[in-house]
């Protein structure tokens, strides 16, 4: 593509899951008031790159998780929450088998389906699950319909947004694997380059 929008791409705050330890992917567990707040302070993150009083569009995944996310952040920069978007092709990576499961949970249960995904991250579909190649080609979908637009924020999860990041910046798989993105960072996407904003 030879333009894309600047994007401002935020992780939904912290979960009861995500203290457990617990793979969510399609499921969805409550914010913890850690991940409200965090919430809240990723807003205040975004205000310092984006002008609320200029033309925007907001997106969300569907999921719970990230439209609490979405809403408080909407309350907090003051925007209409009828303004949110919500795209199925930014839901979290689809952990199947492995959802509602904590890490150690699998590793008792599945060695074998870990084994093989560690080896093959990239294209491997866990059971009634997706890969990451998988996961790409819905964002590139979604990158596609919103390549006109100057400014985007998308609120969504660790695993959408590492595919995405991986996109955006033209990274090779194994580079775009190693992306982390917490609760509480807020990256820039802008000229096929990111920033965290800080």
């Amino acid at each position: 593509m030879k333009t894309l929008p600047l994007i401002i791409l935020v992780r939904h705050g912290q979960t009861k899951w995500n203290v457990e330890g617990r793979y969510q992917g399609r499921l969805n567990s409550d914010l913890t008031q850690k991940g409200k707040e965090q919430a809240k302070d990723n807003a205040i993150k975004i205000a310092k790159v984006l002008n609320v009083n200029e033309p925007f569009k907001i997106f969300s995944s569907p999921l719970g998780r990230a439209k609490e996310s979405c809403y408080i952040i909407c309350d907090t920069l003051g925007v209409d929450k009828r303004e949110v978007i919500f795209d199925e092709r930014i839901s979290e990576f689809n952990y199947g088998i492995f959802e509602g499961k904590t890490k150690v949970e699998c590793q008792e249960k599945y060695p074998q389906i870990l084994a093989e995904r560690e080896a093959n991250k990239w294209s491997y579909q866990i059971e009634n699950g997706e890969s990451y190649m998988l996961v790409t080609d819905r964002l590139k979908s979604w990158l596609e319909s919103v390549k006109d637009e100057k400014t985007v924020v998308m609120v969504a999860h660790e695993m959408v947004n590492r595919a995405l990041r991986g996109l955006y910046c033209s990274l090779d798989s194994d580079s775009m694997l190693l992306l982390r993105q917490a609760n509480d960072v807020v990256v820039k996407l802008e000229n096929f380059e990111e920033n965290i904003v800080v």
